[in-house]
């Protein structure tokens, strides 16, 4: 009987290994799976990828908006497979509208979601003005320091943001103090407007102006709220 046993267990070795065909959504699983493999941001790490916190931003600050799946791959640069995945996703969460039409997928924002108003307010935090103006400005040689001011700096004010809020503009004003050329400063501020989907103006002031407080502009600045944004 034991001969029989290892008999039959030695044949067994001896066959030739059966080739197992992949499932057929492989490519899926794999898609799936890099997904998942793709990092945490490190400003905010319960979201699944940059990639998902900025294209929230695009759509869930500023202005409400309707945009096309490819309108959102253009900006973040990215495939156009993986826009309407994440898209679906957060549809599918409430978080997003999708709309299809003739001319392709639309997105936007749901507000009525009771989800709206916090995760807007999460992201705005986390991939907002204020972090992609200080990625792109804060590198400009001779930069001093920097301020948001206008409408959001407001909005970074105001703890309820976005329940209430009226923004007659999306912009985004940037105070540079420093010694940067206009120029510079300019190409920082397009360099964050693409980044952001919104307009973004740039001002700049020398340290001397900025201190002597003797700007009618500047003072017009000082009066309403301002957000002094950290350099590394």
């Amino acid at each position: 009987m034991r001969s029989n046993v290892l008999g039959s267990a030695a044949e067994f070795r001896r066959r030739p290994a059966r080739r197992v065909r992949p499932p057929v959504d492989s490519h899926l699983a794999q898609v799936f799976m890099r997904d998942l493999r793709s990092p945490a941001p490190p400003q905010l790490p319960i979201f699944r990828s940059r990639r998902q916190g900025e294209l929230l931003a695009r759509l869930l600050l500023g202005p409400e908006r309707e945009l096309t799946t490819l309108d959102l791959a253009v900006m973040l640069r990215t495939d156009l497979g993986t826009v309407v995945r994440e898209v679906e996703r957060l549809s599918r969460a409430g978080i997003l509208r999708l709309r299809r039409t003739p001319a392709g997928r639309l997105v936007a924002r749901d507000a009525s979601s009771p989800m709206f108003a916090p995760l807007a307010r999460l992201v705005m935090l986390a991939f907002g003005p204020s972090v992609v103006v200080t990625e792109h400005f804060a590198r400009l040689p001779g930069v001093a320091e920097l301020h948001l001011f206008g409408t959001w700096a407001a909005h970074y004010a105001d703890e309820t943001y976005p329940a209430g809020a009226h923004e007659p503009t999306g912009d985004v004003e940037v105070l540079v103090i420093g010694e940067v050329s206009r120029e510079a400063a300019f190409d920082a501020a397009q360099d964050s407007a693409a980044r952001l989907g919104l307009p973004v103006h740039a001002v700049v002031r020398s340290r001397t102006a900025w201190s002597e407080d003797d700007d009618p502009f500047l003072r017009e600045i000082r009066s309403a709220p301002t957000l002094r944004l950290s350099l590394p």
